[in-house]
């Protein structure tokens, strides 16, 4: 008598068979453990009873990076092993397997790069089984060599000593390479006639990137999931030509500190996010600035900052390039990131003046990870170390695919009664980003072995979606039933649900952005739920209805927005003075527009709402990128600080039961004209709809003897109006739910998708 024991989670690429090997030796039992397509197989000589026991005590202390999800245990026949091995990765349908993430380098192996005795002294691609890529350079499951972009690379004596040897912290450490027999990085200079022709390689490569940045050049530099653009922070010079040269003319660029005495200097970092500034995943974290730096982050008061994550990084850091960093991604603004070296090559002519080109292909394409401090919603983007993931439970066995919304766009995968999410791909309206799409919905497919004609495509309603034309094209080419289409804010809603596992639960849904598709044909973004994943969600209030004047011009201009919104004539003609500062010709120009609104929109948009608040605080031009209007808004609130003098503005309610705002703009307006700073107009507008939405939200909740609302939508962004809400529906007695795991934008709606696909009728487990 023998037993199988079945476990699943990050039990891939770290760490996970060589700590099983070396505590089942020191007990002295028999049996082996292999990687396999769900994810580790262990085989022990010992009944089912004393294999439980035995297992508890191998999955005591488990590597730093392995996270068990289920473990399993059979009778079967014994095999008369003796001895303890770990065996070759078995193959067979991929169903359950997760996917091992991009680590940041450790410290033990940075303290090899750094020591002059070492063999793998001042190597860009040191790692071990605690560091470095995976699923960057994964081509396929299991996680083995083979099935990586490491392939091509043999490994040497020394090398392959250290990967067969389970004691030894490189055991099947797949990426692992040594200067002998692995790859390196090679400088690229601008040449006489290709935009840039090869220079020195290894450490006279990073010795000359890093005394360019230092003279205040622009370098690409290749890391783990694509190409970033990189400058000294501190020189104003060199910021404002790479602005110009990405077309970026005011989103705030992400930096990159040396270390955490350096990051402390630029922002202030407290004891939980320099945690997570240190952490594997290494994200962009979203913090108070410290430092005033020309041209990072125009009018706002934090600062995008991570440390460095990689072997290179570290190593142009040690070979003096200047402690802050901008390292923003590869691209032209809103472009994805570029990846490939050919495209690196090709594209960055007119952007930088050197690059920094590494040997290892990357699979595919990964941003930066972006968290905010504080807050209840803290991720901001999944990407490189946070995705792709399994984040849910699903009550259904069958395969699903979400397709996601255009902006923010993500993949969801449903296989086996789990939820797989993606990592952020961009927004869809550009034709590489919907080429990424189908890359990763066809990768995940692969790799999971799903037939795809047995998939229950799920898309956003929008008619005019990318994404929904993707779901429609991929129904077509895979032989699958046509998509079932989910309302945008039901799948914000839903997400939060499917991440806490709350199918039953009846809940008010509390959905807050910027455009999605209405059940009525209108634009909604403003809109309360009551129900369930199971019995469906029925909308049950609103913002009041505005008008989107010109359609998507609307969302560009914070003024257009406004004129749409304010209802009565003789308010309108208050924002012709001179104190809100538009030109004439503009003001006539909109007011003919709400005269003869020819292409106008229905909408009930809170995104849009404070877009127009923050016209009426003095922000008149175009935005140059989304939510910039309202993250200057926030700002001012947040500047004119907690303990103002400000009252919240108080919000109506219409004869149809909608929230109303038409009070709340002529009181802000009347208040601009009256000389109140426009800190306290905006800090009196976050405190009234905060009030508003949570006194709305209580309401219903009272009247259905509902205890919970969920929260979610790319407006919860704003930690003001987050965190006040929360605590104002607290206060009433009332649980929040808010996404944990995903961000609350528009990433998280491919996971709503398939729940409510799950939810509608998926077979298996239900």
């Amino acid at each position: 008598m023998a037993s199988l024991v079945r476990i699943t989670g990050v039990v891939q690429g770290v760490g996970f068979r060589p700590h099983i090997y070396r505590r089942a030796t020191a007990r002295g039992l028999s049996g082996w453990v292999a990687n396999d397509a769900w994810g580790v197989l262990l085989y022990l000589e010992a009944d089912p009873d004393t294999a439980c026991g035995e297992v508890g005590i191998l999955l005591e202390e488990l590597p730093p990076l392995a996270k068990v999800d289920e473990v399993t245990v059979v009778e079967v026949a014994s095999r008369k092993v003796d001895g303890f091995s770990i065996a070759p990765s078995l193959g067979g349908a991929t169903t359950t397997a997760e996917i091992a993430r991009d680590i940041a380098v450790c410290a033990d192996c940075l303290a090899e790069m750094r020591d002059p005795a070492d063999r793998r002294h001042g190597y860009p691609y040191i790692s071990c089984t605690n560091c470095g890529p995976r699923y960057s350079v994964m081509t396929a499951l299991p996680y083995d060599r083979t099935n990586t972009t490491m392939a091509p690379w043999e490994l040497c004596a020394d090398c392959l000593a250290e990967y067969t040897d389970p004691n030894d912290r490189r055991f099947h450490a797949e990426p692992i390479a040594c200067p002998a027999c692995g790859p390196n990085y090679r400088i690229h200079l601008p040449g006489a006639e290709l935009p840039f022709e090869p220079g020195p390689a290894g450490a006279e490569a990073i010795a000359m990137a890093a005394r360019l940045l230092a003279e205040g050049r622009i370098v690409a530099v290749k890391g783990i999931g694509g190409y970033h653009l990189a400058c000294d922070a501190r020189n104003a010079d060199a910021v404002r030509r790479l602005r110009e040269a990405k077309f970026r003319k005011e989103k705030p660029f992400a930096l990159m500190a040396k270390d955490l005495g350096a990051a402390a200097r630029l922002a202030e970092v407290s004891i939980e996010n320099a945690k997570l500034l240190g952490s594997p995943s290494a994200p962009i974290v979203l913090l108070p600035a410290v430092e005033n730096l020309e041209g990072i982050a125009p009018e706002t008061d934090l600062l995008g900052v991570m440390l460095a994550y990689t072997p290179l990084h570290h190593l142009l850091f040690d070979a003096g390039a200047p402690e802050a960093l901008v390292m923003t991604s590869g691209n032209r603004s809103s472009e994805p990131i570029a990846y490939r070296d050919d495209e690196a090559l090709g594209r960055f002519g007119s952007m930088a003046e050197a690059v920094l080109a590494g040997e290892r292909p990357i699979a595919r394409r990964l941003d930066d990870s972006l968290y905010s401090y504080g807050g209840p919603a803290p991720v901001l983007r999944r990407s490189r170390g946070m995705a792709p993931s399994f984040c849910a439970e699903l009550p259904s066995d069958a395969a699903l695919l979400g397709c996601g919304a255009d902006l923010k766009g993500s993949v969801a995968l449903g296989v086996s009664g789990r939820a797989l999410v993606s990592q952020f791909l961009g927004d869809l309206e550009f034709h590489e980003v919907q080429q990424a799409h189908r890359e990763t919905v066809l990768d995940l497919l692969r790799m999971y072995a799903i037939d795809p004609s047995s998939l229950q495509l799920c898309a956003d309603a929008h008619p005019r979606y990318f994404s929904r034309t993707l779901a429609d094209a991929y129904a077509q080419e895979f032989g699958a039933a046509e998509p079932l289409l989910v309302q945008h804010h039901r799948a914000h809603v839903a997400s939060v649900l499917a991440e806490r596992g709350m199918w039953e639960s009846r809940v008010v849904g509390v959905a807050l952005d910027g455009t999605g598709f209405g059940d009525d044909g209108t634009i909604w973004g403003g809109e309360f739920f009551v129900g369930s994943l199971r019995q469906g969600l029925a909308r049950r209030s609103s913002l009041e209805r505005a008008q989107l004047l010109g359609g998507e011009a609307a969302v560009r201009r914070p003024m257009q927005a406004l004129a749409g919104f304010v209802a009565d004539d003789e308010l309108w003609k208050m924002f012709g003075e001179p104190v809100f500062g538009l030109e004439n010709a503009d003001f006539r120009a909109l007011s003919g527009l709400r005269r003869r609104p020819l292409g106008a929109v229905a909408t009930t948009s809170a995104g849009r709402l404070f877009d127009a608040v923050a016209a009426i605080c003095g922000f008149t031009r175009s935005m140059t990128f989304e939510g910039q209007a309202a993250m200057w808004l926030e700002s001012l609130a947040r500047a004119a600080g907690a303990g103002a003098a400000a009252e919240g503005y108080a919000f109506e309610t219409t004869k149809g039961g909608a929230l109303g705002f038409q009070g709340v703009l002529a009181e802000a307006a009347h208040d601009r004209l009256s000389g109140v700073p426009v800190g306290e107009i905006a800090l009196s507008f976050h405190l009234g709809f905060a009030s508003a939405v949570a006194g709305r939200a209580a309401s219903l909740a009272l009247a259905e003897g509902i205890g919970a609302v969920v929260l979610s939508g790319g407006v919860f962004q704003n930690r003001l109006l987050a965190g006040e809400v929360e605590r104002l529906l607290t206060e009433a007695g009332l649980g929040v739910w808010m996404n944990a795991t995903l961000s609350c934008n528009d990433e998280n709606i491919s996971l709503g998708q398939i729940a409510i696909g799950a939810a509608a009728g998926g077979r298996g487990r239900g």
